[in-house]
């Protein structure tokens, strides 16, 4: 019993290409998935500090949309083994590699950018004059439940600024039903000193070069899984056409 080992080689690579192209839509809907939930994220920050990055995040998505349409079109190339179809894939997905990278650096600028504009924000909303500021304390308490921080870089700011802990740095207290209730439990807090102890500027600053970190990531893992479908591809559509020359070639002799 003899075994057609281009056969099979070529069956394994058409399998290893499926997987990979199917790797690389999981990534690409994780990504977007993120970049969603990261534009959301990025509202609260305001429009003019986060309009970069927030545009970053569309074009993530757009980028996770042609990469899934990209992987989907590979895919079809490798099951009907059409020469075609994988030379267009390759080329594509050359293609597809320069964009992801000029956008990792992109994203990267505008996150890095990000930060020093945050924290120029936090720090001057903080500290600025303010008594019975709505905006502004509905702020400051949504980013303390969040990010689980109290004050700009502690508790300790709101004795610098002559004001009493924020009710928000005291999460019980802060989700307390009834008013009586949230007394108790902030009294009981602010004693016993069980309110959130880090500062928002570091919690927040180490949010975003989380994100930033992990789009990079992202890329690489994503840069990786394309070069190996490349390759798949390409050894795929060259055996492909080697398969029909040599057929073509019996049927004329």
């Amino acid at each position: 019993m003899f075994v057609d080992v281009n056969n099979v080689s070529r069956s394994c690579a058409k399998t290893l290409l499926l997987l990979l192209n199917g790797c690389c839509i999981l990534v690409a809907l994780c990504t977007f998935i993120f970049a969603v939930v990261d534009t959301k994220i990025l509202q609260q920050y305001g429009e003019d500090r986060a309009n970069g990055t927030f545009t970053g995040d569309i074009i993530i998505i757009v980028a996770c949309m042609l990469l899934i349409c990209l992987a989907s079109f590979g895919s079809v190339g490798a099951m009907k083994g059409d020469v075609k179809i994988l030379y267009f894939y390759i080329g594509f997905l050359m293609i597809m590699v320069i964009l992801e990278m000029m956008i990792a650096i992109y994203v990267s600028l505008q996150r890095y950018g990000l930060e020093f504009r945050v924290s120029e924000w936090l720090r001057e909303d903080f500290f600025r004059n303010t008594t019975d500021d709505i905006v502004h304390n509905d702020l400051w308490d949504n980013l303390q439940i969040t990010y689980e921080c109290c004050g700009l870089n502690g508790p300790d700011d709101y004795e610098a600024v002559r004001k009493q802990i924020s009710l928000s740095c005291c999460p019980r207290a802060f989700r307390a039903r009834t008013t009586y209730a949230r007394q108790l439990l902030y009294r009981s807090c602010v004693e016993s000193s069980t309110f959130y102890n880090d500062g928002c500027e570091d919690e927040i600053l180490y949010a975003l070069r989380s994100d930033a970190n992990w789009l990079v990531g992202v890329a690489i893992t994503s840069f990786w899984f394309e070069a190996a479908c490349m390759l798949l591809a390409m050894w795929v559509a060259n055996n492909s056409r080697k398969e029909v020359s040599v057929y073509v070639q019996s049927i004329r002799y």
